[in-house]
């Protein structure tokens, strides 16, 4: 049993004074690296790029083949009485045509800048979502980060607590030998260092977990070995809210003033150039009942003037989502504001129990000393004396517990307000 004690203690001491140090920071970056989301950045990239091309090719000629073959009942004739006999001619009712129609925007009022600024404005609506998942991704980090880090304490914590009892078993042993102490004091030693060695395993299990969590966020080969930073943070007192969410929001406000702009030009007059080049029967003349290749050209207008106000709905319609994105606005700063409230007195609660959580282990370690000279003496039983013990460590896993929450709330309040 002393072999398997020394050998846990001293894996830990291997784990944790021989192993790699990353900070907060460090699960940040890698997470912005290697997070699955980063690479739809890429994506909206490439497909907005294409979408732009098509817009811009609106410019270009755009150019359409027919072909048609058709019988009708009747055809031109000229019915015409004359005082003389003239054979009149008389069109086909067999008819044939092939023709390339090509048709140039010349002036459209603004309608395809105005596209390709909302495209703009879509484009930066879908980076910033991306950004705001990412960023809800380091409340993750911080849970864990921090979750390793308190088990860590917890594990060093009760593996002294195992080192102390094995070192007072001896003399335990000694004084049961010389018939001072009574057996069923050294039992309540092996049985307390059995528990310890649960409780650490189970903590310890705890730990890899969390690692194993944390590795699959940020993409860090994280071993059982990775030692976390614990660095502090100081506030400035500044609860104004920068997050990723309202730069969103602002985005999705340009979104709409785009959207109803470009829907300003859709009943805009459409200025173009059209031409027709074609081989058929007729050609032009219809009265030539011969193959004949023929075109045209011209200069086209069209105009929607008149849609019964649908138009001007719309954009009333996308003014009154503007509404919306503002009460959402509102209702996400009443949200965070709860929330910084909220970790204002879970710093207030930390700082206040760290400085009781000295004067306790003081008082504590004193305490366990008598308790110790008390067993010793055969004053008290092991039994008391693993009480006493117990108190003092829980004591100090209190204060290694609170000095992380409270460094661990201070990160929460960054967050909340966009500065980390």
């Amino acid at each position: 049993m002393k072999r398997i004690t020394f050998v846990l203690i001293l894996l830990h001491q291997l784990v944790f004074g021989q192993s790699k140090e990353i900070s907060l920071q460090d699960c940040y970056d890698k997470m912005l690296e290697n997070y699955p989301l980063v690479n739809d950045i890429t994506i909206y990239n490439q497909a907005s790029e294409l979408r732009i091309k098509n817009l811009n090719a609106e410019w270009l000629p755009k150019s359409e083949l027919k072909a048609q073959a058709t019988y009708q009942s009747e055809a031109f004739a000229l019915d015409i009485d004359l005082p003389i006999v003239v054979d009149l001619p008389e069109g086909s009712r067999d008819q044939y045509k092939a023709t390339i129609d090509v048709n140039q925007m010349i002036y459209d009022w603004g309608r395809i800048k105005n596209s390709k600024n909302l495209e703009q404005c879509n484009l930066k609506i879908n980076q910033q979502n991306n950004q705001v998942e990412l960023n809800k991704m380091k409340e993750q980090i911080n849970k864990f980060y921090y979750t390793i880090l308190i088990l860590q304490k917890n594990e060093e914590l009760l593996s002294l607590m195992l080192s102390d009892i094995e070192q007072k078993q001896e003399v335990i042993e000694s004084g049961v030998k010389n018939g001072v102490l009574l057996s069923s004091d050294l039992y309540a030693l092996q049985a307390e260092k059995l528990k310890l060695e649960q409780s650490i395993n189970q903590i310890t299990n705890q730990r890899l977990s969390a690692i194993q969590v944390l590795s699959e966020i940020t993409g860090m080969d994280l071993d059982s070995g990775i030692k976390l930073i614990l660095n502090d943070y100081t506030l400035n007192g500044s609860n104004d809210l920068n997050r990723p969410e309202h730069l969103l929001f602002n985005y999705q406000n340009e979104q709409i003033d785009a959207s109803a702009k470009t829907l300003s030009k859709q009943n805009m007059p459409l200025v173009f150039a059209f031409g027709q080049l074609g081989y058929g029967k007729p050609g032009l003349n219809m009265l030539n009942d011969e193959f004949d290749s023929f075109y045209y050209v011209g200069v086209g207008l069209s105009w929607k003037f008149w849609d019964w106000k649908q138009n001007q709905r719309q954009r009333e319609i996308m003014y009154l989502n503007k509404n919306l994105i503002e009460s959402k606005r509102e209702s996400f700063n009443k949200q965070l504001t709860i929330a910084l409230d909220n970790e204002i007195a879970n710093i207030e609660n930390y700082q206040t129990a760290l400085n009781s959580d000295i004067e306790i282990i003081k008082l504590r370690e004193e305490i366990t000393k008598s308790a110790f000279s008390k067993l010793e003496n055969g004053v008290i039983t092991s039994t008391q004396y693993i009480t006493e013990l117990s108190a003092e460590t829980q004591a100090k896993i209190n204060y290694e517990t609170h000095k992380i929450q409270l460094i661990q709330s201070k990160t929460n309040y960054l967050y909340i307000i966009g500065e980390i």
